[in-house]
């Protein structure tokens, strides 16, 4: 796909010029990035990754067999990737990874057991700019819509650009007020929301536009100078999870779900609806609303941050029964980042692993005045 300099702005839709301040395409009556100069921002960040990206791929490796015995029944795999005992095919990187950018950040991708595939995605940064007071930590998942093929595709090419936009994004002054350093990272994760869904509208494209075109949620947070700033697209989640205290639910789901509590239903009763999980905003070639929603958070206590895909809420949905999870496999030796999303993960399969399962975390130190 092409790409344009600050001074020569494209669609990324249809490629037809837009203006300064146009929030649609003129051409195709696509949504666009709230300013040019944002959108030029996203042309910027794709043209500036690294190879481009093959969706196929996930984590450290390609969808390929992990060498090593069964994970159902311990038996040997044989050389056309099935299990000699028990016949289970093996696990490939796609189906289960793990990301750890940073001894206080990590994560973990899983399959699940019901579904035969993994759709979806997370990418990971941590990046210091000095000390560790500094240090910035970036958490992307998005989870691709089981009923659109190919949203496995459209999930690991989102992740990867908004992961690469925070990436790239310059820190804020150190002595910036709140409200300054809150709209400096609520900008820059509108760049990498956009700069997801061109990649998702991308691999419709590169499909030859299907009519029922890959998409994915979207949730991205931002750990940086005791701040964590959110935004998401869909019912992918984020929380704050105190060691001591209450936990909160940072984002607030696009979804059926959340309209049927808004119109007066218990969390219960609305999670448990067949409707729930319908998403009403999401990122791809036929979102009516790719727009994010935003959350900025000072962090003064000890914590985690969490990011996940509904996999892993479905069965903890408040931030209580995640805090519950965290303190219980803690206390199960699990201390780090990735061990706890480990634990998660499995406890999360232990349920029945219903969906993919995605979840991320970033440690928080308390602030010391």
């Amino acid at each position: 796909m092409s790409s344009t300099g600050v001074g020569d702005v494209a669609c990324p839709q249809c490629g037809a010029a837009i203006a300064s301040g146009d929030t649609f395409c003129e051409a195709c009556g696509t949504a666009l990035v709230a300013d040019a100069v944002a959108a030029a921002a996203v042309a910027a960040v794709l043209a500036a990754a690294a190879a481009p990206v093959d969706p196929d791929r996930a984590g450290a490796g390609a969808n390929v067999s992990v060498p090593g015995p069964c994970v159902v029944c311990g038996g040997v795999i044989d050389d056309d990737g099935f299990c000699g005992t028990c016949g289970q095919k093996a696990r490939t990187e796609r189906d289960h990874w793990i990301e750890s950018p940073a001894v206080w950040v990590g994560g973990v991708c899983d399959k699940g057991i019901v579904h035969s595939g993994n759709e979806d995605a997370m990418a990971l940064a941590a990046t210091p700019f000095g000390d560790r007071t500094d240090a910035r930590a970036v958490l992307v998942v998005c989870d691709g819509v089981t009923s659109a093929p190919h949203s496995d595709r459209a999930s690991i090419a989102a992740v990867r650009a908004a992961c690469a936009a925070l990436v790239a994004a310059p820190p804020p002054a150190a002595d910036d007020p709140f409200p300054a350093q809150l709209d400096h990272w609520q900008r820059h994760l509108g760049v990498a929301c956009a700069a997801a869904n061109v990649e998702a509208v991308a691999v419709a494209r590169v499909l030859g536009d299907p009519p029922e075109p890959p998409s994915c949620t979207f949730v991205a947070a931002i750990v940086a100078q005791h701040l964590v700033s959110v935004a998401w697209c869909g019912d992918s989640r984020a929380y704050w999870i105190p060691d001591a205290g209450e936990g909160e639910e940072l984002s607030t789901d696009h979804s059926i779900g959340t309209e049927l509590m808004r119109a007066g239903a218990t969390r219960e009763i609305a999670e448990a609806d067949p409707a729930s999980h319908t998403i009403t905003r999401w990122l791809g070639a036929d979102s009516v609303d790719p727009t994010p929603e935003y959350v900025t958070r000072r962090l003064d206590d000890a914590g985690w941050v969490v990011v996940c895909s509904d996999g892993m809420w479905n069965y903890a949905s408040t931030p209580q029964a995640l805090g519950a999870l965290l303190t219980e496999a803690g206390a199960d030796g699990a201390t780090g980042p990735t061990a706890l999303a480990e634990s998660l993960a499995a406890w999360a399969n232990d349920q029945g692993g219903h969906d993919n399962i995605t979840v991320a975390l970033a440690r928080h130190e308390r602030q010391v005045p």
